[in-house]
């Protein structure tokens, strides 16, 4: 009895390592102590690299940093544990548990902000950045099909990379699970983006119905019509949107142009 006591002690020893005889559950212990050594050097990194002496831009760079973090973390665990790995009843109830626990909408939070970083042009390989939010939004909407937001900010991401046809696809998606006049505009948006449009002034349209005073929906006309050469009709919905709102820089220019040209 006391040799099986000390070999207990033994293996119990901090720093020992763990075998299963299970592969399943080794790889997971493997995975765990992969992470948790990788972990470490990006938070190591963290400390020796953020500047803390303005407390406001502290703020924003930590969240940043964090975010980027959590990211580089949940990759890390999905290229050592893959569904496929995992037995069914596994996935179905990790799946319940994060659904209860509205993991999804961490998912499309974390995607959201990513997005805006990407706009504000904060990354140097916005490619990759937009990857990024694609493969956070397909895990909230693993998580729950029924997420609008999820595949709306998909297809925002998939029209980043130039794949318009998918990024309809996705909004489509999103229109199926909750009605929302900012996805008939990304709709239309990307319609012009792709050369579409008389179906991008079509969809335009359909929200003026809904919402004759949309200010996004005649600036894109506008922006449509100046796209497809037509600068009489452009101007005419230039003016029109600045009778609502204020016109944007970029706008502006080319309202100037459509001047122009007429």
């Amino acid at each position: 009895m006391a040799d099986n006591e000390e070999d207990i002690k033994v293996n119990r020893k901090k720093g020992d390592k763990v075998y299963f005889e299970s592969t399943f559950l080794q790889r997971i212990s493997d995975g765990i102590d992969f992470i948790w050594n990788e972990s470490r050097e990006i938070l190591e990194e963290l400390d020796e690299n953020l500047d803390v002496s303005d407390f406001d831009d502290f703020s924003e760079k930590t969240l940043n940093s964090i975010s980027d973090i959590v990211d580089e973390l949940s990759q890390l665990k999905s290229e050592i544990i893959s569904y496929g790995d995992v037995p069914e009843s596994v996935v179905d109830s990790t799946r319940n548990i994060k659904v209860a626990l509205n993991r999804d909408h961490d998912y499309v939070r974390r995607a959201k902000r990513r997005l805006d970083r990407v706009n504000s042009d904060e990354f140097v390989d916005v490619a990759r950045a937009n990857i990024r939010v694609i493969e956070l939004c397909d895990k909230a909407i693993d998580v729950n099909p029924s997420n609008a937001d999820a595949y709306y900010i998909k297809g925002r991401a998939l029209s980043n990379l130039d794949k318009y046809p998918e990024a309809i696809d996705e909004f489509i998606n999103s229109l199926a699970v909750r009605d929302d006049l900012k996805v008939w505009i990304a709709i239309a948006n990307t319609n012009t983006l792709n050369g579409d449009y008389d179906d991008a002034i079509d969809v335009y349209d359909r929200v003026l119905q809904k919402d004759e005073n949309s200010f996004d929906a005649i600036k894109g006309k506008a922006l449509t019509y100046y796209a497809s050469d037509d600068y009489k009709k452009a101007d005419e919905e230039f003016k029109k949107a600045s009778s609502i709102g204020t016109l944007d820089s970029i706008s502006k220019e080319i309202w100037d142009e459509c001047l122009e040209k007429i």
